[in-house]
């Protein structure tokens, strides 16, 4: 999954780069895409010219294991210009702050999908509190706070790219490429919407 999300990624990427100076992109948490983190990290890639940003962190210290940020830039390295969420800020006074970071809309969104079909931290059967037009708070089922990107702000992005791995996917897959009343089916890219998927 981690080559083909790979080739993607950067043909998406070159066709951005004839049009524009700078790609704005956001890149999804959690374990399923951290091996296509580092295979992106030895890419020669015009690094200058690439923002990134979260989908979604959870409400805990920079340096935590459980960061987002963390993670996602110790696989990706130092080369990536990759923004985060403040989270020594009370969480909403974090929203906003990290909405004065984002662009107007992304290029790219990478996003991964739970088993219960979840997206960013966008949960089933679960409030988002908007706090502003792009950025929410919600609560995962274990009661960790997010901050997650919201569905009108991910809907916005030019690219949508859904990444799911293992056997416990197949059916949260399944869902979503039926359109099934999951959150991950409520994001589209404007232009695009892939799928890349390994049982």
């Amino acid at each position: 999954m981690e080559k083909r999300l790979l080739l993607l990624f950067l043909r998406l990427s070159n066709v951005f780069l004839r049009r524009k100076d700078q790609i704005n992109i956001a890149l999804a948490g959690g374990k399923t895409p951290m091996e296509f983190y580092r295979l992106l990290s030895k890419q020669n890639l015009p690094w200058e010219k690439f923002s990134f940003f979260l989908t979604d962190e959870r409400y805990v210290p920079l340096d935590s294991d459980k960061s987002n940020y963390k993670n996602i830039k110790e696989n990706l390295g130092e080369k990536a210009k990759l923004y985060p969420v403040d989270t020594s800020l009370p969480i909403d006074r974090a929203c906003v702050e990290y909405s004065k970071l984002l662009p107007k809309s992304l290029d790219i969104a990478l996003l991964g999908v739970g088993e219960d079909g979840h997206t960013a931290s966008l949960f089933p059967r679960a409030e988002c509190k908007k706090v502003t037009e792009k950025v929410c708070i919600s609560s995962a089922p274990d009661g960790t706070q997010r901050v997650s990107l919201s569905y009108e702000y991910l809907n916005l992005s030019c690219v949508v790219i859904f990444a799911l791995k293992g056997p416990t996917k197949i059916e949260a897959y399944q869902k979503l490429l039926r359109g099934d009343d999951i959150p991950a089916s409520k994001v589209k890219g404007r232009r695009k919407t892939f799928v890349v998927f390994q049982p």
